[in-house]
């Protein structure tokens, strides 16, 4: 019968389909492949990158977080009471000055002082402030028990954070401008060293909070770190002046430019031997006052040489001590006007991300220790 099955040995085998195209399993397997294949073959095309918050998965929590701690009193708290404080410290250093001077108190207004000490000590005071919420912010993520995946969302939250004061900073400080006749340029060259200043130093408050773990440790080694930056270094600066004193050769000095404030800028050196001087190289230990946000500043808010003016008064005196000895042609070396000067403004902001860095990667190595990938 042509429809009677005939009889075989071997039964037929089933037909074979291979799939193609993107989604495609293993031959002889389901199309769809095993569980977490698509996973697998996505994070192939990423290349390679491994599990954990990149940067555009960290912004969208970073920024909720950041709304949340600004409608907060206690955010508010500590940004218009560190301003307030600074503008306090200004106006009472301008007062203690103006009472030791007596009647020679009044060539420079009280005002413009206010405003350059003001504009000096708050990229400072955001620095401090910064370190602070730097602290608070990752001590919150670790008691909570938020799983690690790194530390660019405290970072950011923090660096949003710090925006925020430097806004406070721009504000305050074009006021005071206006009430005082100085230069607005400053005010905004002090908000934006704010800016800076809060999201290095917020950085590196994570970065102590992860590394110490234990809260109360924790404020008191960040409040220590942050406090020598800002002011230790400038002390530290000062008592090191008298471990760089010397007594060297000079000889006679010739064809001498010097600077609207009389220090010797560009020189030539002759063969004639001057007898020796006493004098101290500084520029071996202003790398560590430049860390200070305060000099930062300085330098940034006034050029050197800038004459009578206040701030390029105080650069040119920092600028100055970074380039050495003031006696001109020490052991016969000479100085022309284009030789090249320690950028102490770059320098410290340098030495400040390093630190930084620093200390975050001692920080990730610490935490992927304490919490080993499964």
């Amino acid at each position: 019968m042509p429809d009677q099955r005939q009889p075989s040995g071997n039964p037929a085998p089933e037909p074979f389909f291979e799939p193609i195209g993107r989604d495609a399993g293993q031959p002889g397997t389901d199309p769809a492949g095993s569980p977490g294949a698509r996973d697998n073959a996505d994070d192939a095309d990423d290349g390679g990158r491994t599990a954990g918050p990149g940067f555009r998965a960290a912004v969208p929590g970073a920024v909720v977080a950041w709304r949340v701690s600004v409608a907060s009193l206690r955010f508010w708290a500590v940004a218009v009471g560190a301003a307030c404080a600074t503008w306090a410290v200004a106006a009472g250093l301008v007062w203690v000055s103006a009472a030791a001077e007596g009647e020679q108190s009044g060539s420079v207004p009280a005002a413009l002082l206010i405003y350059v000490l003001a504009s000096s000590l708050l990229p400072a005071a955001a620095a401090l402030v910064g370190m602070h919420w730097g602290m608070a912010c990752q001590l919150r993520r670790a008691s909570t028990g938020e799983p690690y995946g790194g530390f660019l969302p405290a970072v950011l939250v923090t660096a949003l954070q710090g925006l925020v004061f430097a806004v406070l900073v721009l504000v305050s400080l074009l006021i005071q401008a206006a009430a005082a006749g100085g230069p607005g340029s400053v005010a905004v060259t002090a908000s934006g060293l704010a800016a800076v200043e809060g999201t290095l130093f917020g950085a590196m408050g994570v970065a102590v909070s992860a590394l110490v773990g234990r809260p109360g440790l924790a404020r008191v080694v960040g409040w220590a770190l942050g406090l020598f930056i800002v002011a230790g270094t400038l002390v530290a600066g000062a008592l090191l002046v008298p471990a760089v004193r010397s007594e060297e050769p000079v000889t006679v000095a010739l064809n001498v430019h010097r600077a609207a404030d009389g220090t010797p800028v560009a020189y030539e050196c002759s063969q004639v031997p001057a007898g020796t001087v006493e004098g101290y190289h500084t520029e071996r230990i202003m790398w560590l006052p430049a860390v200070s946000p305060i000099v930062v500043l300085t330098m940034l808010a006034g050029a050197p040489g800038a004459g009578q003016e206040l701030p390029g008064w105080l650069s040119a005196e920092l600028q100055a001590a970074a380039d050495g000895p003031r006696v001109p042609c020490v052991n016969g070396e000479p100085r022309s006007m284009d030789s090249p000067r320690t950028p102490l403004a770059a320098a410290g902001l340098l030495l400040q991300a390093g630190l930084t860095g620093a200390l975050l990667g001692g920080a990730h190595v610490a935490a992927s220790r304490r919490h080993p990938p499964a």
